[in-house]
């Protein structure tokens, strides 16, 4: 349950975040600047009216108006057809809290309109002691009580780290509505113990979304941030926003009901960042991950992925941070063989799991050396991938090749988010895809590399 009885609102309990802009309840439409301006590009300076906007459909997206107050003549509006120089990278004076931008112009009406993508900032950003994110379908997170506009729920969650504290409030009270494929899910805010500048809100805001999205098993998106002074002055607002997946929620190892995740993943994942190598093998492994859960190329372009990212995390781990295998012993070592090593490292069960008959059946058919997940993982990639075209037709000729390769899928992908979370440190809780239950809180255990204290 997310709402408390009226008695529970005579308390006094900290009031939601305070949003960072307006947006149209309806449209879900953000206007981060509009007002006078110019337009620019090699030395040709156009004065008009500006707008730059956020929309939320069809897609979300951030983008830019201009007309201009000039009138064309018939003869240059002519000429324009014939003229792409008025397309590409302009400058575009915006006053603050945007200031003066480039933008990527990719569209001309008349030669007195044009409208496009926004680029990057030309003036230098100043120091924040705050930054606020807009989220767009991310995770359910229940955690402190908060009151919002009509009810009291539990919508805050809260973690300090190194210099900075992060503070994140769902914004709907009500179970959002999953017949939209973008919705406002969620306001972050970042405080600093000292000013920060761009580089350093830059890399928390990509591991915020990351450690979001893995949660979710889809991309999260970030609009945003606003930056604020010490005294809640708006500094500069970054009218962007990151990739996003749309609704309805995906799959995946979390559970809402696990209190305490988004907390340590965010650490782990933060953390990560000052070993750059370590980072890079991380990062392009969740995106891989999501990308397999959300079925990227059908299922079996996902299980090429997976197998890509699981070899990519056993090299990290065994041969690069532990440095249990050289990589000449590596290299020769089957594919197969290096997953499940990988995986034995951190005692995953990486056994075909009784539920999963058509695996089995699969795996019994093809006469494989090992009867376990990675052996029929790599045995299908390589018909895939390197496959004659009689294999190719054994394996897409099985009365239940479809119902075989989806439970794999399925399965792998279980694997793959535990991978990652061993890698960087995680010690919670997961939802094991392994188990055959009834209802899907049973199916809810600790990480079995978990370290427990004396």
């Amino acid at each position: 349950m997310n709402d408390f009885l009226p008695a529970q609102k005579d308390k006094k309990l900290p009031e939601r975040l305070t949003l960072p802009c307006e947006f149209d309840k309806e449209t879900g439409l953000i206007e981060f600047w509009s007002g006078k301006t110019t337009l620019s590009k090699d030395g040709r300076t156009r004065t008009g009216s500006g707008n730059i906007f956020f929309e939320i459909a069809p897609k979300p997206n951030v983008l830019f108006e201009f007309e201009s107050d000039e009138q064309p003549e018939a003869v240059e509006v002519l000429e324009s057809k014939f003229n792409t120089e008025q397309f590409g990278i302009h400058q575009l004076s915006c006053d603050q809290p945007i200031g003066p931008m480039t933008v990527n112009v990719t569209n001309t009406n008349k030669l007195n309109y044009f409208s496009g993508h926004l680029g990057e900032h030309i003036e230098p950003d100043p120091h924040f002691d705050s930054i606020k994110y807009l989220t767009i379908n991310g995770p359910d997170l229940f955690g402190k009580i908060i009151e919002g506009s009509d009810s009291v729920f539990k919508g805050r969650t809260e973690t300090k780290v190194d210099g900075f504290e992060i503070v994140i409030d769902q914004i709907k009270e009500k179970k959002k509505n999953i017949q939209f494929p973008f919705v406002f899910t969620h306001i972050i805010e970042v405080r600093f113990k000292k000013s920060s500048t761009n580089s350093g809100i830059d890399v928390i805001g990509s591991v915020l979304q990351k450690t979001l999205s893995f949660m979710c098993g889809r991309w999260v998106g970030l609009v945003g941030p606003w930056g604020y002074s010490d005294t809640g002055k708006l500094n500069r607002a970054f009218p962007r926003v990151t990739m996003v997946s749309m609704n309805p929620p995906g799959l995946s190892w979390y559970d809402r009901m696990v209190m305490g995740t988004f907390e340590e993943l965010f650490s782990c994942l933060f953390h990560a960042y000052n070993e750059p190598e370590k980072y890079k093998v991380i990062t392009t492994g969740i995106g891989w991950y999501i990308e397999s859960e959300m079925s990227a190329g059908f299922i079996e372009g996902s299980i090429i992925l997976q197998q890509a990212a699981l070899e990519s995390f056993a090299w990290l781990d065994l041969v690069d941070r532990t440095q249990r295998y050289s990589k000449s012993k590596f290299k020769k070592l089957h594919a197969a063989e290096k997953i499940r090593q990988l995986l034995k490292v951190y005692s995953i069960p990486s056994e075909i799991p009784a539920k999963c008959e058509e695996i089995l059946s699969y795996a019994n058919d093809n006469n494989l050396k090992e009867i376990d997940l990675p052996e029929v993982l790599v045995h299908i990639r390589n018909s895939l991938v390197h496959g004659t075209p009689s294999k190719v037709m054994k394996l897409f000729s099985r009365r239940n090749g479809s119902h075989e390769r989806v439970g794999l899928w399925y399965q792998i992908n279980g694997l793959l988010a535990q991978a990652i979370l061993a890698i960087v440190g995680y010690q919670g809780k997961i939802t094991c895809r392994s188990l055959d239950v009834e209802f899907s809180h049973s199916a809810i255990k600790d990480v079995p590399w978990r370290k427990y204290e004396s």
